[in-house]
């Protein structure tokens, strides 16, 4: 140690200036699959609080939000509440292999259903099977129609046998004529009385 160390160290001793250490903020940066950036404030790893990094003009970068997040190089982080990972875990080839799998079924089954759309517009109809098939759906009704001509027939036959009936005499108004029987039985009376008193 040279002089001008010691006189260095004096200084520091003797002085009342706070030493003031510069500490760097270190973060851990990793992009997800959609595009979305994401960090930890130091390492990226079990207990850290993952932030998505929402861009200029943002007052803070919130929480990534619960649930399994893939990042751009293979990794599995999953979040908990309040964007604490709970788990980092490198994506298996089995994983990898069951999504190849899916996407195969799902082309598999597009295939499939355009084929049968195809099989369906290329099938020609053939015009007396349509015409025998819709036959044989109407014939029970035919059956049915029969049987209510046959019915109306005949309730017609009825109708005309009642209609061809002599109507019933008519009913005469006798009020009239029994008013006159009245008066004239009541004048015979009244004659009958004015005999007596003459008589006596």
């Amino acid at each position: 140690m040279n002089v001008n160390d010691v006189i260095a160290k004096l200084k520091v001793m003797l002085s009342t200036e706070e030493v003031v250490e510069k500490v760097e903020a270190k973060f851990a940066e990793a992009e997800l699959v959609d595009g979305t950036q994401v960090y930890t404030e130091g390492e990226l790893q079990d207990g850290a609080i993952l932030f998505v990094r929402a861009g200029e003009g943002a007052s803070e970068d919130p929480f990534a939000p619960s649930g399994v997040h893939e990042t751009t190089d293979g990794k599995l982080i999953t979040v908990g509440e309040n964007g604490e990972i709970s788990s980092i875990e490198d994506k298996s080839e089995d994983v990898e292999a069951a999504e190849e799998e899916v996407k195969i079924e799902e082309e598999i089954k597009m295939e499939e259903e355009e084929d049968i759309k195809v099989e369906v517009k290329e099938k020609d109809f053939d015009m007396d099977e349509l015409i025998g098939a819709i036959a044989e759906i109407i014939k029970p009704q035919g059956e049915v129609i029969e049987e209510l001509k046959k019915e109306l027939s005949t309730l017609k036959e009825r109708f005309n046998v009642v209609a061809g009936e002599p109507a019933a005499e008519p009913v005469k108004n006798t009020f009239s004529e029994n008013k006159k029987t009245r008066d004239e039985m009541f004048a015979k009376r009244m004659d009958a009385l004015a005999a007596i008193r003459k008589s006596n």
